[in-house]
C-alpha cells in the first residue's frame, strides 16, 4: 500500500465532496447534481484503475462515511445519518413486501394458467382421438404421416396434469 496512492485517493475524495472534480464526466454529473460518491467515482477521479481501492480498506470506509454524510445532508426528511439509514431500511422493507405480494400473485396466476392449459390439452387430445376414430383404420397411419410430414413440430407430449 503506497502512501502516494493513498494521498491521491484522499485528494480525489475531497474534490468529489467539494463538488469540484477534475474528471470531465464527473464534473458534468456534479454540475447537474447527479454526482454520487462511491469507490468507482473516487478511483475515476484519482485517475486510477478499477479496483485500486482493494488494498485500502481505510479509504473505503472514509468514502462510505463521507457519502452517507452527504446523502443525509441533502435529504429533506432525515436529520442524521442514522435517520437516513432507518428511512432507507423502511423503504426497502416496504418494497420487499410489495415484491413478495406480486410474486405470490404471479405464482398463483401461473398455477391457474397451467391447470387451464392441462384442461385444454386434454380436450384437444380427446378431440384428436375422436377424429382419428372417424377415419377408417386402414387410412389412419397414412393420414398421420401426411400431417406429420407437413408440420413436424405439431406433436404434443401428452403428460398433462400429472
Amino acid at each position: 500500500m503506497k502512501s502516494s496512492t493513498k494521498k491521491i485517493l484522499i485528494e480525489a475524495l475531497e474534490r468529489l465532496v467539494e463538488g469540484t472534480p477534475n474528471d470531465r464526466d464527473l464534473r458534468i454529473k456534479a454540475q447537474s447534481g447527479k454526482l454520487k460518491i462511491n469507490n468507482s467515482t473516487v478511483e475515476k477521479e484519482a485517475g486510477l484503475s478499477v479496483g485500486a481501492l482493494r488494498n485500502h480498506a481505510d479509504i473505503k470506509e472514509l468514502i462510505k462515511s463521507k457519502s452517507l454524510k452527504i446523502r443525509a445532508e441533502n435529504s429533506g426528511s432525515a436529520s442524521s445519518e442514522i435517520e437516513l439509514l432507518l428511512q432507507e431500511n423502511k423503504m426497502l422493507k416496504s418494497e420487499k413486501t410489495e415484491l413478495n405480494r406480486l410474486k405470490k400473485k404471479h405464482h398463483e396466476t401461473a398455477k391457474r394458467n397451467e391447470a387451464e392449459l392441462a384442461k385444454q390439452a386434454a380436450i384437444h387430445i380427446k378431440m384428436v382421438q375422436e377424429l382419428m376414430d372417424m377415419i377408417p383404420e386402414i387410412n389412419r397411419e397414412k393420414a398421420m404421416d401426411k400431417i406429420v410430414s407437413i408440420q413436424p413440430n405439431n406433436v404434443i407430449n401428452g403428460k398433462f396434469g400429472e
